[in-house]
């Protein structure tokens, strides 16, 4: 399998992860209300607030949010390893981690959050189908839909109070956007036919259009076909002899999420601050649910620009700011920075790999 993306394309997902991001955070810093000093602040006494804030933060609660930013990584890995050790049983945990901390970093540098390549691609180079580990990642996915789904369903029906007023609007249009990525992937899932049949319509169409391209989509379409009757086989295996794994990877996709939450109510004491953990729970969640299609690459701007009206009546408006660049450091930017390291070194090694068997080539036999 080729690399997932190119060297040029991971330095333009990461500029425009830091330029969406810095955006975010400016609009999140000027929005919010400041301290209880005056309605009004200049820039530089706001600026001066939140240095006072970082200066005070209490370190010991920031370091039980990194423990549960691993035990986030570690259930995300964990969930990838029991489906994919179903067709590759020599597969090492460590490469199922490795893979999850691709996945972020390639979601995190990518629109609307395509990090999928980033798992296929050290799953591929560690010797699993291609079309097994398709099959642990739609599996997985669907694991955190269903999740996401019930969890904001739960919390209508649990404590519909605790539901912004602001957030009505955009949930609509996520729950409309939910409904149609969980029926194409439960396609994926039982009808994979479905799904080859649409390509291979819009293949043809294309090629009779672009007749130059038709060569490639016709090749596109078998290998295509191929992986989808691999998937299928696999998936057929997975429903029907291995059913309580899907089981616990809604248990696993429950404590990765559980992990994220109880990070962020570490981080608000470590602002001293005094949100509930059941209301950080509510706002984790319709946060999750909100940006996971973010068209931005791993919905940064959307992600931090959002939590604001979810923050604004939990704690201070100067800690929302502080708050916001915590919880998406232990979530999203330190993952990115690991699995850039991952990736680029298995690149890395995949090259010295290209060298030596060009060189070997080139010499001559006799």
């Amino acid at each position: 399998m080729q690399a997932p993306i190119s060297r040029e394309n991971m330095i333009r997902g990461v500029f425009l992860l830091l330029l969406f991001t810095l955006v975010g955070l400016l609009l999140v810093f000027l929005w919010s209300d400041t301290s209880d000093t005056s309605e009004s602040q200049d820039l530089n006494s706001r600026l001066e607030e939140l240095k006072q804030v970082f200066l005070n933060l209490q370190v010991k609660f920031l370091i039980g949010a990194g423990v549960c930013m691993l035990i986030d990584w570690f259930c995300g890995g964990l969930r990838f390893h029991i489906f994919v050790r179903i067709v590759a049983p020599s597969i090492r945990f460590r490469d199922s981690f490795r893979a999850i901390l691709a996945t972020i970093c390639v979601s995190a540098i990518t629109p609307f959050q395509t990090g999928g390549v980033g798992h296929l691609y050290i799953y591929a180079r560690s010797g699993v189908p291609l079309s097994g580990a398709i099959t642990a990642g739609i599996v997985a996915f669907l694991s955190t839909l269903v999740i996401l789904i019930l969890s904001a369903g739960g919390i209508l029906i649990i404590d519909p109070s605790s539901m912004p007023e602001q957030a009505t609007l955009i949930l609509i249009l996520s729950f409309l956007i939910f409904s149609l990525v969980f029926i194409a992937f439960l396609l994926l899932l039982f009808k994979p036919d479905i799904i080859f049949r649409l390509f291979n319509w819009l293949t043809q169409l294309v090629g009779r259009k672009l007749k130059p391209l038709a060569p490639f989509l016709k090749r596109a379409t078998l290998k295509v076909e191929e992986i989808t009757t691999e998937h299928k086989s696999f998936a057929i295996t997975l429903l029907r002899q291995h059913r309580w794994t899907c089981v616990l990877s809604l248990f696993l996709t429950c404590g990765f999420f559980g992990a994220r939450i109880v990070g962020s109510y570490f981080v608000v004491k470590a602002l001293d601050a005094d949100a509930t953990l059941w209301e950080l729970c509510v706002v984790g969640m319709l946060l999750n649910f909100i940006v996971l299609f973010a068209p931005t690459p791993g919905a940064s701007g959307v992600a931090e620009v959002t939590t604001k009206p979810l923050m604004e009546n939990l704690i201070l408006g100067k800690l929302i700011t502080p708050y916001v660049m915590l919880t998406r450091f232990f979530t999203v930017y330190c993952a990115v920075i690991i699995g850039g390291v991952i990736i680029g070194l298995q690149l890395a090694k995949d090259f010295r790999i290209r060298k030596v068997g060009t060189v070997e080539d080139s010499v001559p036999h006799g």
